[in-house]
């Protein structure tokens, strides 16, 4: 009773800042300028919350900071749950549904560990490599055209990632193999999404995502807890609260904004990390991180131009 009690006031309070913030600040803009701000807010939300997970213990393990993340995601959604009944849990797709979890919770917890040994505009630059392990994964599985430019896009991205690492100190941080391991799972995830939207509601995918990650989180946590100080559990608290924050915003931004025209609003992260690294975490912005990242943003920023290119008006 006290979890639902907690669960629908995180809801409402969610909800009440989404409608004060609409009503007293978009609501006299466009719906492109709106577009705009929630992918403001969406990297701004989103960086906020590997910040703080870069601000917990050390000690504390990163299995617990996926199990709390995962533990706000559930109770965000749990009164959608208990709404729609047990309408919400009929799939034949189980299988696909376990592994979509199984790629999520990996996502997770290298994204964090990552975010937690890296530079956190190093990482930030990295992570905008996702979209190119998507188109690659979409054309194998899915069956998506790739044109050789964007081969040639992909291929000039990577190229970026290796400037960053800087393969002549011949030691590349092993953060940076986990941080691409997450790109690759959250890319699964997307693929899994699409596959799973045919025949499935997006509510039961949350459903079964939120249920089945807090379970693994948890058993998993289990041999590394140690219960967080005050402290501890208030910077928990603030990673699951600025990640639902990021995902709602993100959603807000594509209800209102065309995808294509949102994609490249997704270097924000990368603008905004860099300062955040210097002024919050003293991380010196090397010419590598600078040069590695910019190649990274204009390959993005070309492959969703071919993107979009090809899409029939």
């Amino acid at each position: 009773m006290t979890g639902t009690v907690v669960s629908v006031f995180i809801q409402k309070l969610t909800k009440d800042l989404v409608r004060i913030v609409i009503q007293n600040l978009f609501s006299s803009l466009s719906y492109h300028k709106q577009s705009v701000l929630w992918m403001l807010l969406w990297s701004t939300s989103i960086t906020t919350a590997v910040s703080f997970a870069k601000k917990l213990d050390p000690n504390t393990s990163g299995f617990m900071l996926v199990f709390f993340r995962c533990s706000f995601g559930f109770m965000f959604t749990w009164p959608f749950i208990l709404s729609s009944g047990v309408q919400t849990f009929k799939t034949k797709r189980h299988p696909l549904h376990l592994l979509r979890v199984f790629f999520f919770c990996s996502a997770l917890s290298c994204t964090y560990y990552a975010y937690r040994h890296l530079p956190i505009a190093e990482a930030s630059a990295i992570g905008l490599t996702e979209p190119f392990l998507t188109t690659l994964m979409a054309a194998f599985i899915l069956k998506d055209k790739v044109t050789p430019a964007k081969w040639l896009t992909i291929i000039g991205g990577y190229i970026g990632v290796l400037i960053i690492a800087n393969p002549t100190n011949f030691v590349i941080n092993h953060a940076l193999w986990v941080l691409l391991f997450a790109n690759f799972s959250a890319s699964s995830v997307l693929i899994c999404t699409k596959l799973l939207s045919k025949t499935e509601s997006t509510l039961t995918i949350l459903t079964y995502t939120n249920i089945v990650s807090v379970m693994i989180a948890g058993l998993v946590a289990i041999p590394y807890w140690k219960t967080p100080d005050g402290q501890n559990l208030a910077i928990l608290a603030c990673v699951g609260f600025f990640g639902i924050i990021s995902q709602l915003s993100y959603v807000r931004a594509l209800k209102l904004g065309n995808p294509s025209f949102l994609s490249p609003l997704e270097y924000m992260r990368f603008v905004i990390a860099i300062p955040v690294g210097y002024f919050v975490f003293k991380e010196a912005l090397t010419l590598h991180t600078i040069l590695g990242g910019g190649i990274i943003v204009s390959a993005t920023y070309w492959l969703s131009y071919l993107e979009n290119r090809e899409k029939p008006v």
